[in-house]
Formats: structure tokens, sequence, C-alpha cells
């Protein structure tokens, strides 16, 4: 019972909607990072006939990593104040490293199935 009432604080204290809106930043800057390895990788096309795919998905990438560890570092910072936090800043790394390299990974596969 004291693990439920933990829970129901945590959702009312807006858990829920705090790990949901981390969880979509991550994810927006994920599939930033995977267009931009894209199109650095298969170099289609030009930016409005203007810059070369190699630029402009070099641009793209380091816009995501810069959003990807802003994102990180919000996260880490929410999770340095609970009790274990050390542990939960690893768990959390890891993710976001094992699933900014599936979501790349997913993403090539994605364009190049005809």
């Amino acid at each position: 019972m004291k693990i439920i009432k933990l829970i129901n604080t945590a959702l009312d204290d807006g858990l829920a909607k705090s790990v949901f809106d981390h969880i979509r930043n991550f994810l927006m800057c994920a599939f930033l990072l995977a267009i931009g390895t894209a199109e650095f990788r298969q170099h289609t096309s030009e930016f409005f006939g203007l810059i070369s795919s190699q630029y402009s998905g070099t641009g793209v990438i380091g816009l995501s990593l810069i959003l990807i560890c802003l994102n990180l570092y919000d996260g880490i910072r929410k999770i340095s104040r609970t009790k274990y936090h050390l542990i939960l800043t690893i768990v959390l790394i890891g993710i976001y490293i094992f699933l900014s390299i599936r979501v790349v990974e997913m993403s090539w596969d994605f364009r190049t199935t005809p």
C-alpha cells in the first residue's frame, strides 16, 4: 500500500506528464539525428539547390546532438533530486545511447526499403 500511495503522489505531482514530455522531446531529437545521418550518408539531394546534403546533414546532426544533450541534462537535473540519483542517471544515459542508435538504424532500414 505504501508503494501505491507513493505512485499516486508522484502522479499527482505531474510525473506522467513530465515523463511523456521528456520522451517526446528525446524522440524528436533522435529522429532529427536519424534524418541528418541519412542525408550525410546518402548525399541524395541539395538544400534548395544551394547547400549539398553533406553539409546540411552535418548541420542537422549537430543541432540534434545539442538538443539531445540539453534534454539529457534536463533529465539528469531532475533525477539528481532523488535518493538513487547516480544509478538512475547511469540508466538514463544508457537508455539514451541505446535508443538513439536504434532509432538511427531503424530509420536507415526504413529509408532503404523499397
